[in-house]
């Protein structure tokens, strides 16, 4: 509710079945408190 996205969405997110678009990502990674990047890979970034 907080994203304003449907529950539909939410399970093709989920289910691979869509890909969410990039200023969804930085919704979710702000309102998470996570980088984009931990969204994607399930890491955080890692400087070499």
């Amino acid at each position: 509710m907080d994203l304003n996205i449907s529950r539909e969405a939410l399970s093709y997110y989920e289910n691979g079945k869509r890909e969410p678009s990039l200023d969804l990502l930085v919704q979710m990674s702000k309102y998470f408190n996570v980088s984009i990047n931990y969204l994607i890979t399930g890491e955080e970034f890692k400087k070499r």
